[in-house]
């Protein structure tokens, strides 16, 4: 679900790149763009991001793909779990206030800070979850005017490794060419897929604690006790 965490960042990218736009072509994408001449598969074997581009109708998306070696079921409750963002993966994610908390299904109030000309932004998500599998998620209020996107997992014949590949669409309410906030997402999500997959390294590997609070799609089925009960009763959403 949160790689839509990331937001603050890419925003802030736009401007940078509104403001030095002449020379956005000349712009490294580092691990991106390391060896064109490898497969896909290769690439991300060596553990790159590959980044590109998906139509949805006259929609382009943004897609960001990394190897993750763990199965969905392992990766799954950090990926879910804002409270996993806001405190080990993305610091400019400081408040989280949650609005619906189902098993199949979550609504969030986000508050990030994010420096640069805006200090505060705010937006409204609704995410879709279908477990170990995939998440739909969309804004339905706050700040942007539109953003919608997904993840997907495809684990490995070996169900070792899972293939993880984030998808998004943004329109941030205030003029910028699609080109520029494309842009800015294709430089966001290698620092933040590669910062999800060095959290997930830390739990398996070196015995990191999972954060304690977590969404109801973050735990086991059938673990019915909401996170929030006060907020989870709030179907406020502007």
């Amino acid at each position: 679900m949160f790689l839509h965490s990331g937001l603050a960042v890419v925003v802030n990218r736009c401007f940078a790149l509104m403001l030095s736009f002449l020379f956005v072509t000349c712009l490294p994408l580092g691990a991106v763009n390391a060896d064109k001449a490898l497969s896909v598969s290769e690439r991300l074997a060596r553990g790159e991001v590959v980044v590109g581009l998906r139509n949805v109708g006259a929609i382009k998306y943004v897609t960001g793909t990394i190897l993750i070696d763990q199965p969905p079921e392992h990766i799954w409750p950090i990926m879910t779990n804002p409270y996993e963002f806001q405190g080990k993966i993305s610091p400019r994610m400081k408040e989280i206030e949650v609005m619906v908390d189902k098993e199949d299904e979550s609504v969030m109030k986000v508050h990030l800070d994010i420096g640069f000309f805006i200090p505060h932004f705010t937006y409204v998500v609704d995410s879709l979850y279908h477990r170990n599998e995939r998440i739909d998620f969309k804004r339905v209020g706050g700040t942007l005017k539109d953003f919608s996107g997904s993840w997907e997992m495809a684990p490995s014949h070996d169900h070792k490794q899972t293939e993880l590949t984030y998808c998004m669409y943004v329109d941030p309410g205030f003029y910028v060419p699609q080109w520029i906030v494309r842009e800015g997402v294709k430089r966001e999500l290698p620092d933040m897929l590669t910062g999800l997959r060095k959290r997930v390294f830390a739990v398996f590997h070196e015995s990191a604690a999972l954060e304690p609070r977590s969404i109801l799609a973050s735990r086991p089925l059938h673990h019915t006790k909401p996170v929030h009960t006060a907020s989870s009763n709030n179907h406020h959403l502007d």
